[in-house]
């Protein structure tokens, strides 16, 4: 452990040494530009990391249909959909990406006609694939598939529910095709289960009476990754590190709070505070009151006592916990994020509430679990975690 703890504190030195500065203002503003087209769009304000949907696309550009946004301006950077709801924590362009007349709306041999395909995502069911003329609004299908314990709440275009979501029977135009898959939401179908706040848990017939969240925080199914978080902060974000975590300034060693050692706090800030408060924590903020992020112990009994499977489950890979009762729930693994990038991706990676006090305050306590490694360690506190919630 202390060689990880030594060699993890040299790679966070260097990689400071390269950034400098962050701003922590409560709004940040986005700077829409046309990039080629013409029109005007007002900037669009944010407050801290809540979650937005972006203004609408206004620009138009001759010969051509507006496609997304994207941070650079050749495209090369990080994606956006036009409407996507989405967090920031710094101010940003985005530039509108475009693509031609010829290739948006082609002429083949279909006669500019495109087919909506329709996944059950776990569910039953039979639905036909719909057909839609180039350019015509028209409503989807109403969803025939049904899941046993489950309701269905939408469609997106990705299973996992991150990317386009359309509701049922929306009257949509599309210029392409498309598969569109049933999001799930669980409402208590098997022994042990009921829900909280509108979210499922289950009983694994752990010790101390914890019920587990059936799907992870931002997630509406339980085979989705959800929204990685920093510890700490409450919404993901686009980069993860000490330039832009909440509770430093720009340093892990200046943390403003959540600290017990006075060298790591700014100006030698202290207050001993060990366990994320409830407005610091990404279930309770997100979910409501009664759901919270598991304690180092609370992980430490799920570990402890019950059986684990690498499987995959609704195509995603992750690991099945099985509780005493024989009650199971499914951990997708995701990896983390470190500033843009996702490290690890097959290993599960999953936020306790509890801050790591062993000198070294600017780390947490973390699951991981993988086919070489699995124990409750520890992760720095800027880096991207999952969340699954926990509720008495």
């Amino acid at each position: 452990m202390r060689k990880f703890l030594i060699l993890f504190a040299i790679v966070s030195v260097a990689g400071m040494l390269a950034l400098s500065g962050c701003d922590f203002g409560d709004t940040y503003t986005i700077t829409f530009d046309a990039n080629g087209g013409t029109g005007v769009m007002d900037p669009q304000t944010f407050t801290g990391s809540v979650n937005k949907a972006l203004t609408l696309n206004k620009f138009t550009r001759e010969g051509y249909g507006f496609a997304e946004w994207n941070t650079i301006p050749d495209g090369t950077g990080v994606r956006y959909m036009d409407g996507q709801e989405i967090s920031v924590s710094n101010d940003m362009t985005l530039y509108a990406q475009w693509t031609a007349d010829s290739i948006l709306h082609p002429s083949d041999t279909t006669g500019n006609t495109f087919v909506v395909t329709f996944d059950a995502n776990g569910g039953t069911g039979t639905m036909q694939p719909q057909t839609f003329q180039s350019g015509v609004r028209q409503e989807l299908t109403a969803n025939a598939f049904t899941r046993e314990g489950y309701t269905f709440v939408k469609w997106n275009t990705i299973a996992d529910g991150s990317g386009l979501h359309y509701y049922d029977e929306q009257d949509i135009v599309i210029y392409e095709s498309m598969t569109l898959y049933a999001q799930w939401s669980s409402n208590g179908g098997t022994q042990g289960e009921g829900q909280l706040n509108g979210h499922a848990y289950i009983d694994l017939g752990l010790p101390s009476g914890t019920k587990w969240a059936t799907c992870n925080v931002g997630a509406t199914v339980p085979e989705g990754h959800g929204e990685p978080v920093a510890w700490g902060e409450t919404a993901s974000k686009y980069s993860y590190f000490w330039t832009n975590y909440k509770y430093c300034n720009g340093s892990y060693v200046e943390l403003t709070k959540y600290c017990n050692v006075s060298y790591y706090g700014i100006n030698g800030h202290v207050d001993n505070l060990t366990t994320l408060e409830s407005v610091d924590d990404a279930a309770t903020s997100n979910w409501g009151a009664g759901w919270r992020t598991p304690t180092r112990n609370e992980m430490d009994e799920l570990f402890d006592n019950c059986t684990r499977a690498a499987v995959t489950q609704g195509g995603v890979a992750g690991y099945k916990f099985t509780g005493p009762n024989g009650n199971s729930i499914f951990l997708p693994a995701n990896g983390y994020r470190d500033m843009e990038i996702v490290y690890d991706a097959s290993t599960c990676y999953y936020w306790t509430s509890t801050l790591y006090t062993a000198n070294e305050p600017y780390m947490a306590y973390s699951l991981i679990v993988s086919p070489e490694n699995s124990y409750v360690n520890v992760s720095s506190r800027a880096r991207g975690l999952l969340v699954r919630a926990v509720c008495r």
